[in-house]
C-alpha cells in the first residue's frame, strides 16, 4: 500500500461522525476528523437518547456524564383534545435486561461535547474550517482533497467514513442515490422555555385534527422543545423534490431537511407564530419565551442503497433520514459508528480479512431500511391524516391507547422497539449461526445486562469496547474447577480481548471468578438446569458472535482465526 497520511479520515463531526473517532482512538487507529463548521453545534437538535445508546456509553465510561446533562423520563403521555387519553409508561414494565429503563433526553450539542472532550483526553480534536472538496478512491487507498481558509490541498488515507449527514459531500462524490422523498407536512420547531398547566416531565404528543404538537422535556421548567404541523405552509416554498440533489441541513440534525430561502438560510420563524401553533394543538394555554432555537423544516425519508462503497463507508444521517417519530436518528447513527469502527481497527491493525468490512453493510443497512419504515408508519399514524381520516384518527386513538396503557406487555414491547435492544443481525461468515439453541441469547442478538449480585451487573463486566469471551457455569465448581477455567482463561486475555467467569461456586469466593448470587443470569442466557454452561464471544460493539453451550473453549478457537489472518492466530483483534 501506498504511503498514507492516516488509516482512515472522518468526514464530519457530528454525534456519529465523533463516536467513531472515538472508538478508533481506543483502537489505536490513526484517523482525523475534519468538518467545515468552525465551531461545534450548539443546539439541541437530535435530543432523544435511547437505552441501546446509553448501553454503548456506559460500555466507554461515559454514561454518567451524559445523565448529569439530560433528563431521565420514564412516560410518553398521548393527549386528545387537550386530555390526556393514556400513553406509556415504562415504570409498568419489567425492563430487566438494561441498566437504562428509560429515555434520557439531551440536546446533541451535550452529547457532542461530551465525546470532544473525551476525544480530547486522548489528545484528539476536530479540524474546523476543512471542506471536502474532491475524492478519488482506488485498490490502494482514498485521496482527499480539502479546502481550509481558501487553500486546497490533500491528503491520503486507507479509507474514508462519510458522516457529514442529509447533505453529504462524500454522498455526492460518490453520486451514490438517496432514494426516498419528502413528507407533505411542514414543521415548525422551537427550543423555549414552555408555560402552561402541565408538568415538565413528560414526553407529551397531542393530537387535534390535522393538528399534532410535541412537547420533549430538555431542562426541567427553564428548556423544553416544542414541535407542531405547519398547517399554513406553502409546499411550493420548499425544497426536496430530487434523490440526490436536494439540500440538507446540517449533521445528525434529529434527522430533518430545513424549509430553506434560495439564499440557502432556514425559513425564519416567530415565536408567536410557533406559540399560536402549538397552542392549537395542545388545546390549552401555552406562553412560550427564552428561545434558544426556532426553525421551520420539512422532513424526508431517504436511504442510500449501499453503506461501502470499495473503501469509502456511509454512516448516520449520510446514509439515511427519516421522520423523527420515536426519535430513532441519531441512535442508528451512533450504532453505525459502534458496528463499524472495530472493523476498520481489526483490518487495519490485525490484518483481518476485507470481507469483515463487508459485514458492516449486511448488518447495518437492513437496520436503516426497518427503521425507516417503523417512522413511516408513526408517522403517517399521527402526522400524517388530515380531513376525515384526522378525524377518525382522534374517534378511534381513546379506544387504544386507553386499555393498550394498561397493559405491560404493550408497554415493554414499545420500550424495546425505541429503544433498540433487539435488533438482530443475520448470519455471516463472523457471525455464528444461532444453532439449534434456542437460548434467548444467541449470536447476532445484543448481549443483555443480568444481575450478578446485590452491586454487580454482568455490563460491569462487559465495559469497554473489545471483544469479551464470557464463561457461564450454573453448575457449581469447586475452587479447583474454577481455578482450571481461569487458567485457560488467561491465555487468551490481551489489549483487545478481556475474558470472565461467572459462575456458582460450591464455597465461598474464588479470586478472578464473577460469583453469582441470584439465578437472574442463568435465565437470562438460557441456561434452564443447574449443570448449564455456556461460551460467549461478544463483539465489541455488544453483539454474541459466537456460542458453545458447554465449557469447552477449543471450537472457538476456530472461530477467531477468521478475525485475523496472522498464522496461528488465536484471538480476535479488535
Amino acid at each position: 500500500m501506498q504511503h498514507t497520511d492516516c488509516d482512515v479520515v472522518i468526514v464530519g463531526a457530528g454525534p456519529t461522525g465523533l463516536m467513531a473517532a472515538y472508538l478508533l482512538q481506543r483502537c489505536g487507529v490513526r484517523f482525523r476528523i475534519i468538518d467545515k463548521a468552525l465551531a461545534p453545534n450548539r443546539e439541541s437538535r437530535a435530543a432523544v437518547m435511547s437505552a441501546r445508546s446509553l448501553e454503548l456509553f456506559a460500555s466507554l465510561g461515559l454514561s454518567e456524564t451524559l445523565l448529569t446533562k439530560g433528563i431521565m423520563t420514564q412516560q410518553i403521555d398521548f393527549h386528545l383534545s387537550g386530555r390526556r387519553k393514556g400513553g406509556l409508561n415504562y415504570d409498568l414494565c419489567e425492563i430487566n435486561d438494561t441498566p437504562f429503563p428509560f429515555i434520557l433526553m439531551i440536546p446533541q450539542s451535550a452529547t457532542e461535547q461530551t465525546l470532544l472532550d473525551a476525544l480530547a483526553a486522548g489528545g484528539a480534536e476536530v479540524e474546523r474550517g476543512v471542506e471536502l472538496v474532491g475524492l478519488t478512491p482506488s485498490q490502494e487507498g482514498v485521496d482527499i482533497e480539502i479546502n481550509q481558509n481558501g487553500e486546497l490541498s490533500r491528503l491520503r488515507a486507507a479509507y474514508v467514513l462519510g458522516a457529514d449527514g442529509g447533505h453529504s459531500k462524500v454522498r455526492h462524490h460518490l453520486a451514490l442515490p438517496f432514494t426516498g422523498a419528502p413528507y407533505p407536512q411542514n414543521f415548525l420547531l422551537g427550543d423555549v422555555q414552555v408555560n402552561w398547566e402541565n408538568g415538565h416531565d413528560h414526553f407529551r404528543i397531542f393530537m387535534h385534527g390535522e393538528r399534532i404538537g410535541l412537547f420533549l422535556p430538555l431542562a426541567g421548567s427553564g428548556l423544553s422543545r416544542v414541535m407542531t404541523t405547519d398547517i399554513g405552509a406553502a409546499d411550493n416554498n420548499l425544497n426536496g423534490d430530487g434523490d440526490n440533489d436536494t439540500r440538507y441541513a446540517g449533521h445528525d440534525n434529529h434527522n430533518v431537511s430545513a424549509k430553506e430561502r434560495d439564499d440557502g438560510e432556514p425559513a425564519a420563524l416567530e415565536l408567536e407564530e410557533l406559540q399560536r401553533a402549538f397552542s392549537s394543538a395542545a388545546q390549552v394555554p401555552v406562553t412560550l419565551g427564552n428561545v434558544q432555537w426556532l426553525t421551520k423544516f420539512r422532513t424526508h425519508h431517504r436511504c442510500v442503497d449501499h453503506y461501502r462503497i470499495g473503501r469509502i463507508f456511509m454512516a448516520g444521517d449520510a446514509a439515511h433520514i427519516h421522520s423523527p417519530a420515536g426519535g430513532q436518528g441519531m441512535n442508528t447513527g451512533l450504532q453505525d459508528s459502534a458496528n463499524l469502527a472495530w472493523k476498520l481497527a481489526a483490518v487495519l491493525q490485525h490484518d483481518a480479512p476485507e470481507s469483515l468490512l463487508e459485514t458492516y453493510e449486511s448488518e447495518r443497512l437492513p437496520v436503516a431500511r426497518d427503521t425507516i419504515a417503523f417512522t413511516d408508519k408513526l408517522f403517517s399514524l399521527a402526522a400524517g391524516q388530515s380531513g376525515w381520516r384526522a378525524r377518525l384518527r382522534d374517534a378511534l386513538a381513546p379506544v387504544v391507547v386507553g386499555p393498550a396503557s394498561r397493559l405491560g406487555f404493550v408497554q415493554a414491547k414499545a420500550f424495546r422497539k425505541f429503544a433498540q435492544l433487539d435488533i438482530r443481525y443475520g448470519e455471516n461468515p463472523f457471525l455464528a449461526p444461532p444453532g439449534s439453541s434456542d437460548a434467548p441469547a444467541r449470536p447476532g442478538i445484543r448481549a443483555p445486562n443480568a444481575q450478578l449480585s446485590r452491586h454487580q451487573d454482568l455490563f460491569d463486566v462487559l465495559a469497554g469496547y473489545c471483544f469479551h469471551v464470557l464463561v457461564l457455569s450454573r453448575r457449581r465448581l469447586s475452587p479447583p474447577q474454577a481455578a482450571a477455567v481461569l487458567k485457560s482463561l488467561a491465555s487468551w486475555a490481551s489489549e483487545t480481548v478481556k475474558t470472565a467467569l461467572v459462575a456458582r461456586l460450591t464455597v465461598g469466593i474464588h479470586p478472578g471468578v464473577e460469583t453469582v448470587t441470584g439465578k437472574d443470569i442463568f435465565v437470562r442466557y438460557g441456561l434452564v438446569n443447574d449443570t448449564a454452561q455456556a461460551v460467549l464471544l461478544i463483539r465489541p460493539d455488544g453483539v454474541i458472535a459466537w456460542r458453545g453451550d458447554n465449557d469447552d473453549l477449543s471450537p472457538l478457537i476456530a472461530f477467531l482465526q477468521r478475525f485475523s489472518a496472522a498464522e496461528g492466530s488465536s484471538s480476535p483483534s479488535s
